[in-house]
């Protein structure tokens, strides 16, 4: 197979990964929001346990995609395939970002000035590093949902971490809560599709130069 035709396979699997692995994130989760606020009170802490589950994937695909961006020593397409970062290289990601500035961020993924927005946002984003627990304990699978009575009702996500630890997550859910945890899965799937995108196009103008 030619470089260009590689290459062409490659494009076609990160508009796919694009347009539906990080897009469908974002489609369950104003799906879930919008039910949740009409769903009776039971229904909404459940409804709440499965938007915990969104934004668990949304951060892990940002930190796989900006990786994979850095990582050139083999296809984007082949590290997207590999299991998604754990806690622990979330908070190894989270400590990158604050360290850097957007310029550093935006050359270390091999993109140009069309990124440089999306990077500023990343690079501000505050606490990026509080989503560990929420993805710990959902690395073992989904977790056990359990839910604790009272004027504010507690949920607690009870599952195991890639080691094979038992793991816990215990939150009241409040109204303003629940709408931050959507805002955070939707800001994050939004940067990871800029940031792959911008690889896509940078990419596309590759092969339009080798083809004239």
């Amino acid at each position: 197979m030619t470089n260009e035709g590689s290459l062409a396979d490659e494009l076609a699997f990160l508009h796919n990964y694009e347009d539906a692995t990080l897009r469908r994130i974002e489609v369950v989760s104003d799906a879930l929001l919008e039910r949740l606020f009409r769903a009776e009170a039971g229904q909404r802490v459940l409804l709440a346990a499965k938007l915990i589950g969104e934004l668990s994937e949304a951060a892990q695909r940002l930190a796989a995609v900006c990786n994979a961006l850095r990582d050139r020593s083999r296809p984007v397409s082949h590290a997207l395939l590999a299991p998604l970062p754990d806690a622990d290289k979330w908070i190894t990601f989270s400590e990158a970002v604050f360290e850097a500035h957007p310029e550093e961020l935006v050359d270390a993924m091999v993109l140009d000035e069309r990124a440089i927005d999306s990077a500023t946002e990343l690079v501000q984003l505050p606490n990026l590093a509080r989503h560990a627990a929420v993805i710990r304990v959902h690395e073992g699978g989904p977790p056990t949902t359990l839910l604790e009575s009272g004027n504010s009702p507690v949920l607690r996500l009870v599952g195991r971490d890639r080691r094979g630890e038992p793991t816990e997550l215990r939150l009241v859910l409040t109204e303003a809560r629940v709408t931050a945890f959507a805002d955070a899965t939707g800001q994050l799937v939004t940067l990871t599709r800029d940031f792959l995108m911008t690889h896509i196009e940078l990419s596309e103008e590759t092969l339009e130069s080798h083809a004239d």
